[in-house]
């Protein structure tokens, strides 16, 4: 007879042997759960003020306007300004945090598509591990087949047990998540929110595998009409091919924007060097690289914008030789030293 597992053991054990599928959930969790929230916010929340367009900081408009009590703020906006706009925008922001603002009714795609094309092939792999659900559930159906359905009936105390215990276990580990989202805005103030988020997660993989314990057992008092069949990791070309495209797309869109990011009709001139040197050190999250931040005008507004050094090894206060892209100035590129 099969060893009965301890709580969590199937998830602790798929997780051990297919990380894939933790790092997939963990980007869906750590680039989505805020911009989600902020997506709410925004369509429950925000109000509109008139705004003007000051700076484009890294492709971000730096707008300022006047709140409805009366604060001026300058904010760095999500959305775009293209030259030739009008300076005059209308800003939508959050009154409980009006530095979180936005350009007009523009919207922004959050990072959580970015970890999108993972998903598909992370439930993939965990619905057909030889040890995930679909495997043991087969043999729960073959032992039922072998012994039929037992004289007290499908549901047998453990069934009971191990489903209630489930259901109890998870609906209070979704009710901890839920709460920890919901008060998102709230974790500068505190620990408290999430913790219980933490809490929340670590509670979740044991009570599905109870749910999932008590499914199991029901299985093995029900036999069913047909022939159970052996799951299979892949089944003709459908499962190949979603492999296929999880493991391209990332690839695709990163090549895309590359492309799109090249300046395609140059205008020339001058720049500031504001900061230079690592990533982290200037402020830019693309990694440890020599990276130059420059600081240049363009129709007499002010534009801030980080890019490769290119071997020319500037230092602050420096001035460089640029090339920007007439259509999106916030496009630019090292040309040589002044």
């Amino acid at each position: 007879m099969e060893e009965t597992p301890k709580p969590g053991a199937v998830f602790a054990r798929i997780f051990v042997f297919m990380p894939f599928l933790g790092v997939a959930l963990a980007l869906l969790g750590a680039l989505g759960a805020g911009d989600v929230v902020t997506r709410l916010a925004y369509e429950t929340d925000s109000v509109t003020a008139p705004g003007t367009v000051v700076e484009v900081e890294r492709g971000r408009p730096v707008v300022v306007f006047t709140t409805a009590d009366g604060t001026e703020v300058t904010a760095t906006a999500r959305g775009e300004y293209r030259r030739g706009d009008p300076l005059g925008v209308t800003v939508r922001y959050l009154p409980h945090d009006p530095w979180e603002a936005t350009v007009g009714d523009a919207l922004w795609v959050p990072p959580l598509f970015f970890a999108l094309p993972l998903l598909p092939v992370a439930v993939l792999l965990f619905l057909r591990h030889p040890n995930g659900p679909r495997a043991r559930a087969y043999r729960a159906r073959v032992r039922a087949r072998q012994h039929g359905r037992p004289p007290e009936g499908a549901f047998g105390p453990p069934v009971v047990l191990w489903s209630v215990s489930g259901s109890v276990l998870t609906a209070c580990a979704l009710a901890l998540m839920a709460g920890s989202l919901y008060g998102f805005g709230t974790w500068d103030d505190g620990p408290l929110f999430p913790v219980l988020g933490l809490i929340g997660a670590a509670l979740l993989p044991p009570g599905l595998d109870m749910l999932f314990q008590g499914r199991l057992r029901y299985l093995e008092r029900v036999p069913g009409r047909r022939d159970p069949v052996p799951p299979r990791l892949f089944r003709g070309g459908l499962y190949a091919g979603l492999l296929g495209v999880a493991c391209t797309a990332p690839i695709v869109l990163l090549v895309f924007v590359s492309v799109a990011a090249d300046v395609e009709t140059p205008e020339e001139g001058t720049a500031r060097v504001v900061a230079a040197g690592c990533g982290d050190v200037i402020g830019n999250s693309r990694g440890c690289r020599d990276l130059v931040a420059l600081e240049y005008e363009v129709d007499g507004l002010r534009y801030t914008q980080t890019t490769d050094d290119v071997g020319f090894d500037f230092a602050p206060g420096d001035e460089a030789l640029v090339a920007w892209d007439a259509d999106d100035p916030s496009l630019v590129r090292v040309e040589g030293r002044r």
